[in-house]
């Protein structure tokens, strides 16, 4: 049995590694919109940002990109490789790896794994397609996991006490975090939760110092809204990217859509609890499960079915499936919002990181991107797990389940981008 499992490992890490490479050279693109994205705005802003900086940081805006411009002052004048698309894309797709590298050293720590088990949870990163996606088309989003991974790194030595230099890790959380934030605005959510948790667990020392640092480091943020003439309207863009897209009104209608994808990339670690399906459990699902029901009655989630841009793997599946009925889609958002639940009875540091994570449901379209691998990296580095989770995540099985897991929904991704939906 020993070397059966040891036998899978080593599959798994050849598959996962051989994969990503070949992926790479193939031009694969499961996600879709990865190779347009680069072409009309993230190679364009990477050029214009060599010949003006001045030009283009003051009309970031009309340019259409919708992440914040770190990602391309970086690349445009600290990568060697930026002066051709193909060897830039290739730089990324190598960056890109050094998130499975932190991502690694993080949960080896945490949670006491080996170095070899540590490594195969954080090469899933590898097989999921829209990490994948990003990374060879050279687009911002691994850079952003990438500087939340050291943030969380930090501040889980922080958290652990077993800082040696305390104010160095807390300024380096702070850095990082607002590093990530520079890349991708939803990633604000991060030090949205660290404030919110050294306040509300009154560690008041951490909270001044951390308060100072991202004071110091909000200044760029708050030249950039100088420039940009205000927070809403960004260059001279007639599109109000921030108004219009990205908006707390659009709240109520995405978490339902938030809580079937947590489930998605959650449902490995459910397959860790002992007795799951006892009478709360069954009791709080058919409480949830007939309340949106019953919303359903009165046409309130009609607006899933007008659905073109996002919505995540469920409701795609959904809509193939059984077309306009979302009986299916419920089902799985009922259960999304028990796994929530139950995670938000663990400890109040949980109930500050998922309340942090309404924040990724402000966009008009949340895209299944947002949240891959956010949700690994929150249930993984960030939140609280049981004591029968900690245990079993350090057994051959639990790893491999994960591992088939990943290896299934990337294969059937790859089915449906290139067979059932292909895109021109």
């Amino acid at each position: 049995m020993k070397s059966k499992h040891f036998t899978l490992k080593n599959f798994f890490f050849f598959l996962f590694i051989s994969s990503y490479i070949s992926g790479f050279f193939l031009r694969e693109n499961i996600a879709g919109g990865a190779e347009t994205d680069f072409l009309n705005f993230t190679w364009p802003l990477i050029i214009s940002f060599k010949e003006n900086f001045h030009f283009t940081l003051k009309n970031y805006g009309s340019f259409g990109e919708g992440s914040l411009p770190l990602f391309h002052i970086i690349n445009a004048y600290l990568n060697p490789l930026s002066f051709n698309q193909f060897f830039f894309q290739g730089s990324i797709t190598l960056i890109s790896i050094l998130n499975v590298i932190i991502f690694s050293q993080i949960i080896e720590k945490k949670f006491q794994l080996k170095k070899k088990d540590a490594l195969l949870y954080s090469c899933i990163f590898l097989i999921l397609p829209f990490f994948r996606s990003s990374a060879f088309w050279g687009i911002t989003e691994n850079f952003g996991w990438l500087f939340l991974l050291i943030s969380i790194k930090y501040y889980n030595i922080l958290e652990q006490k077993k800082s040696k230099h305390k104010q160095i890790d807390i300024f380096l959380t702070c850095l990082f975090s607002s590093l990530a934030l520079y890349i991708r605005p939803y990633l604000v959510f991060f030090p949205v939760f660290f404030i919110l948790k050294t306040f509300i667990y009154r560690e008041y020392s951490l909270l001044k110092s951390s308060v100072i640092f991202y004071l110091i480091l909000s200044i760029p943020g708050i030249y950039l809204i100088y420039i940009w003439g205000g927070i809403f309207k960004i260059g001279e863009s007639e599109i109000n990217l921030l108004k219009d897209y990205h908006n707390p009104k659009f709240i109520v209608k995405n978490l339902i859509i938030f809580s079937s994808l947590f489930f998605f990339y959650s449902l490995p670690f459910e397959f860790l609890k002992k007795n799951y399906l006892n009478k709360k459990v069954i009791f709080v699902f058919s409480c949830v499960f007939i309340f949106l029901l019953f919303i359903n009655y009165f046409e309130i989630f009609n607006y899933l079915n007008l659905i073109k841009i996002g919505g995540g793997i469920f409701l795609k599946i959904n809509k193939f499936l059984f077309g306009e009925n979302l009986i299916f889609f419920l089902a799985i958002s009922a259960l999304g919002i028990l796994v929530i639940y139950n995670y938000s009875l663990i400890s109040k540091k949980n109930n500050i990181i998922l309340i942090s994570l309404i924040i990724f449901c402000f966009p008009k379209y949340i895209l299944q991107e947002y949240f891959e691998p956010l949700i690994l990296i929150i249930l993984f580095g960030l939140i609280d797990l049981g004591k029968v989770d900690l245990k079993k995540l350090k057994k051959k099985a639990t790893i491999l389940i994960f591992c088939t897991y990943f290896t299934v929904y990337y294969f059937g991704s790859f089915v449906y981008r290139y067979f059932v939906y292909p895109i021109s």
